[in-house]
């Protein structure tokens, strides 16, 4: 069996050196994004036997880096992922039922494993699933997608902890044969996105927004860094009077310390002027520059969405006045994404399993599907009166209420108690002329 060890991503963030002046220091935050992402066509020039994935042979780690940046972009990430492994995974088989619960040595369920493979297929248009043949068994393992190399020869593929240090740990590289082949009892199955003119990787959706997505990091760090740093008074005011260069140098410090951090926009400062008997002057200064910054928030958010072909109501920019009390439009949404996105990749990931399963186990591939859950139930469009029964919406308001004796039928079938009036034969009855008759019908009778 495997040894598993949690890979340490290499970030691809570089820290500009500062540049400093006698009054402002300024940090620069860097995401650079790779010229080019193309895999060698001649490949008698790579002098390795895997396939470097990005010019330096780390571009999942960059990808994986960049998740961690983008609010946005990890937001989306992880809707696909839960929306493709479903709710859970049903079958009438119960030897399937038992197997799936528990499928490798570390406890975990086919639906947590199947998760972590739609995740690194979003996230990096590869995933990779490692199984391992014991007797009468076969437990199978998530790969991290950042730490596998396709093969150059198509048939195996190459697994280190850590590509950054790849000449100095060759030691821990693994071989592991790609499925159907086996070697020491484990294979790999690799599920890959399709991209003309790559034959061993695939690319993610998004892989058109990188840039969109490093600003959406961007346009975070100044937001903080403005609010932590910002000197922003909304006024400047300049008082005359006599100050000496001490006295001066104290009152920049006293204004740095007032005006720098939480809760100092919108403070006045007070310049006091040497020498000078002119009138006190009063500079209003304005910010214009928030309406630049969330029309930039606001197209970085629509390409980024758009580059992941998801749906804006699922990431939660619903426009404004289109959301009804019934969440039809994340209903609607939601049926977009699972026939455009969400369908193609589970079953790619499922009929995989399923032939693994199907020719190690024996298990038939019908034996196995996935149960889907809309993120909006139509709960709230359901009269309870019309689905449950008396007591049982007595329980819903109060679990104490006692059950009443009659009340497990619905309102409908219950008798009802109909009241009429005997009126005098000239029909002009008066409140004392007529008996009461009372008439017990059933809904059945009355039908």
């Amino acid at each position: 069996m495997s040894q598993r060890k949690q890979t340490r991503t290499k970030s691809q963030v570089k820290n500009l050196q500062t540049k400093k002046t006698n009054t402002f220091e300024f940090g620069v935050f860097n995401l650079a994004i790779p010229e080019h992402i193309e895999e060698p066509q001649d490949l008698s020039k790579v002098r390795t036997k895997f396939i470097p994935f990005g010019t330096n042979n780390l571009f999942p780690q960059y990808l994986a880096e960049l998740k961690r940046k983008s609010s946005t972009h990890r937001s989306v990430l992880a809707q696909k992922a839960v929306f493709t492994s479903g709710a859970k995974f049903v079958t009438s088989n119960e030897d399937v039922k038992e197997y799936i619960k528990d499928v490798n040595a570390d406890g975990e369920s086919l639906r947590e494993v199947f998760k972590k493979l739609a995740d690194d297929y979003y996230t990096f248009g590869n995933a990779y699933l490692e199984g391992v043949l014991y007797d009468g068994g076969l437990n199978l393992y998530h790969i991290d997608a950042t730490t596998v190399r396709a093969s150059k020869n198509k048939k195996e593929v190459y697994v280190h902890p850590d590509w950054a240090k790849y000449n100095t740990m060759k030691d821990k590289l693994s071989i592991i044969p790609l499925y159907p082949r086996v070697r020491g009892s484990r294979f790999v199955v690799q599920f890959k996105d399709y991209e003309p003119t790559f034959q061993f990787y695939g690319l993610p959706d998004y892989v058109a927004a990188l840039e969109h997505i490093a600003v959406d990091y961007e346009i975070g760090k100044w937001n903080h860094t403005k609010f932590k740093n910002g000197f922003q008074p909304s006024a400047i005011v300049e008082i005359n009077g006599d100050m000496g260069e001490e006295e001066a140098k104290k009152l920049v410090r006293e204004a740095q310390k007032r005006f720098v951090g939480d809760g100092n926009n919108g403070k006045i400062m007070f310049i006091v002027k040497n020498g000078d008997s002119a009138q006190a002057n009063v500079q209003i200064i304005k910010d214009d520059q928030e309406g630049s910054w969330i029309d930039l928030q606001r197209i970085t958010d629509q390409n980024i969405v758009t580059a992941h072909r998801w749906q804006p109501s699922l990431s939660g920019l619903v426009s404004s006045g289109k959301m009804n009390n019934t969440g039809s439009e994340i209903r609607i949404a939601y049926d977009l994404a699972m026939t455009t996105v969400i369908k193609d990749t589970s079953d790619l990931l499922l009929n995989g399993i399923r032939t693994v399963l199907y020719k190690e186990l024996g298990f038939l591939p019908e034996e196995l599907v996935i149960h889907y859950e809309p993120p909006i139930s139509f709960a709230t469009q359901i009269d309870p009166k019309q689905i449950l029964t008396i007591n049982e919406q007595r329980r819903m308001l109060d679990e104490d209420l006692p059950m009443l004796e009659e009340g497990n039928m619905f309102l409908t079938d219950r008798e009802q108690i109909i009241v009429t009036r005997d009126d005098d034969a000239d029909g002009k009855g008066d409140d004392d002329a007529g008996d009461l008759q009372v008439t017990e019908i059933n809904s059945e009778t009355q039908e």
